[in-house]
């Protein structure tokens, strides 16, 4: 269990998901970013992961108010994923042909935002990450409508811009965006945060 409180008056806490909050945290994921963004099956699976992980994020009563999905992975599935040639990746000065990090969902309820939850997230992630020796984070975030809605998050933690990223999910057909009703148009923007310094 991890303790925030960004505001210093409400207490709240990060833990681990377990089976019994699956269905929770596909609700979150439906009502705050798209319907069918995570399948039950995809969430399960960072239950005793050992690169895969689910955050669940409470507040003082013990609601669920957001979650924090992350996990490690290679630059050829990030460039795969974001639909950008890998030399992007590999311009960047870390240690290349090891995994990296990826920051894949952060999802606050709407009543809950600006209040810093978003950022405490992303911070303990990369308190985290760091402890799996891992040199660099990237996150593809989510563009609707011109406007990054973790903007001010991804500043407040150091994050860079690499690259925008065009109709990241488009292919996706299941999810519906909430902006695009439908199959999402929306671009992205890929950002990145060193972890170790500039080795090569």
């Amino acid at each position: 269990m991890h303790k925030i409180s960004p505001d210093g008056i409400v207490s709240f806490s990060l833990r681990k998901i377990g089976h019994e909050d699956v269905e929770t945290v596909r609700r979150l994921a439906d009502r705050c970013v798209g319907e069918n963004l995570y399948s039950a099956e995809e969430i399960s699976s960072a239950i005793g992961s050992s690169d895969r992980f689910f955050h669940l994020l409470q507040d003082e009563h013990g609601s669920a108010v957001g979650y924090i999905y992350y996990y490690l992975t290679t630059e050829e599935a990030l460039a795969e994923y974001s639909k950008l040639d890998g030399s992007i990746f590999q311009a960047l000065p870390y240690r290349h042909g090891r995994r990296v990090g990826k920051i894949q969902s952060v999802s606050v309820d709407h009543e809950y935002r600006g209040m810093g939850l978003a950022t405490a997230m992303m911070e303990f992630v990369l308190e985290e990450m760091g402890k799996l020796s891992v040199d660099a984070v990237f996150i593809v975030c989510w563009k609707p409508q011109g406007t990054i809605p973790l903007q001010k998050a991804l500043q407040e933690c150091g994050f860079s811009f690499l690259s925008v990223a065009r109709h990241v999910w488009y292919d996706d057909t299941r999810l519906i965006c909430p902006y695009c009703r439908g199959r999402c148009t929306c671009d992205a923007e890929v950002y990145y945060k060193m972890l170790k310094g500039d080795e090569a």
